[in-house]
């Protein structure tokens, strides 16, 4: 397999490192909202400082990533994950342990390779399917939350998507996707700003504090968690976690298989490398006070594979940017501003997730092929991904059966 090493630098390198950095900015915020409201955590300024450790410790891994280890993907946030907090902190999962156990029990099975195993599962079936239910959860999810921004202003909301809508179909027209992101953070900005909606700078003045003492203790007020009944509740959801990493590979990998044509150079990923800093980054950032579960950069990603640059360039870029973001508080928030989170993961997330599915299952001339993915999709939308990658990769299997392959 050919390799993208070249380090160049070139405008378009400034799309996935932007767009990433927009992206990590959302789900960050999304994981430490929803534990805030799972915990009664009351701090005012709780969100705003753990997406702050996040971005800073992420960036930083990223960095020292990117020079020594270049087939390495950036170390993301895991998106699907945060529907499941509420469970989570139902059963009495802490988030450290939670954090600590992932990282823990994630390198013992890529050091088996037992993870390598599950993502070479996924075939064509698979791989459309898990893409399809990502993209639509995300694109319900994305408008949702949107919709319900603009509730007292309906009208902005439709203003606001018809305009996105058009200027999507004209970069696609065009084949200038790779701008999605950052044109779409201007217009969420600006259309809202016409319908005096506009964000709003409010000066911040707080120190950055990494103390695992201060944020478990003050900040998260749950203590370290260090009980054996803690960590027994938490180690079901750590081997769910993992899988969801696969879940995760198998619908960037599609993303990344629809961007280059057969015989084109491809950048290439070391996913059982990227995974390895994965579960540092895991055990680095929960212990600090971090309240999301890492992934791959699924938001740098994306971007990556659509403008075709090499993954070290941007991230390094990438990773300069996030350092400066946490110092510096006002991009965080200003890339926190709700129409641009959800604008942006919509139309330059989601929407490409659902785009490449549609076009593998247009592309497919089995009848049975096509009705099995739609129907398994069904099913991750309505009850859960994990669900789809199983029924799929058993029916991929039973058909190969059929066919003589295995």
């Amino acid at each position: 397999m050919k390799r993208i090493t070249k380090m160049n630098l070139c405008y378009k390198d400034f799309v996935p490192a932007l767009s990433g950095l927009i992206g990590k900015i959302a789900l960050v915020s999304s994981f430490a909202m929803v534990w805030a409201q799972e915990l009664l955590i009351t701090h005012p300024y709780f969100v705003l400082e753990n997406v702050r450790i996040e971005i800073l410790i992420g960036s930083i891994i990223t960095l020292i990533t990117a020079c020594l280890y270049p087939s390495a993907a950036p170390v993301g946030t895991l998106a699907p994950l945060v529907v499941m907090i509420p469970a989570m902190s139902i059963f009495g999962v802490h988030p450290l342990i939670l954090g600590m156990t992932v990282g823990i029990v994630g390198v013992v099975i890529i050091k088996i390779g037992l993870f390598n195993r599950l993502v070479n599962l996924a075939g064509f079936t698979c791989k459309t399917s898990i893409t399809l239910t990502f993209g639509v959860s995300g694109i319900w999810m994305s408008a949702s939350k949107l919709y319900s921004f603009f509730a007292q202003e309906q009208q902005v909301f439709w203003i606001l998507i018809v305009v996105l809508i058009i200027i999507y179909i004209l970069l696609q027209y065009y084949q200038k996707n790779w701008l999605v992101i950052p044109i779409f953070s201007l217009v969420a900005f600006v259309i809202p700003a016409l319908f005096g909606l506009g964000y709003k700078i409010v000066p911040v003045n707080v120190s950055l504090n990494l103390s695992p003492v201060y944020w478990w203790n003050e900040m998260w007020g749950i203590g370290f968690g260090l009980n054996f009944i803690t960590i027994i509740k938490t180690i079901p959801f750590a081997f769910f976690i993992i899988l969801l990493w696969t879940i995760d590979t198998v619908s960037i990998q599609t993303i990344r298989e629809a961007s280059y044509e057969r015989n084109e150079e491809k950048e290439y990923m070391d996913i059982p490398q990227s995974f390895m800093v994965v579960c540092i980054r895991n055990i680095i950032g929960t212990f600090c006070g971090g309240a999301q579960t890492g992934s791959l950069w699924r938001s740098f990603l994306i971007p990556l594979y659509m403008v075709k640059r090499p993954m070290r360039t941007c991230a390094i870029l990438m990773g300069i940017a996030g350092i400066i973001a946490s110092l510096t508080v006002v991009p965080i928030q200003m890339m926190s501003y709700t129409p641009l989170v959800w604008s942006v993961l919509l139309f330059g997330i989601f929407t490409p997730f659902t785009w490449v599915s549609l076009k593998n299952i247009i592309n497919t001339r089995k009848k049975a092929t096509k009705i099995s993915i739609l129907l398994f999709a069904l099913l991750g939308i309505s009850i859960n991904p994990i669900i789809t990658w199983i029924v799929s990769v058993v029916y991929e299997k039973i058909e190969a059966r059929k066919v003589g392959i295995d």
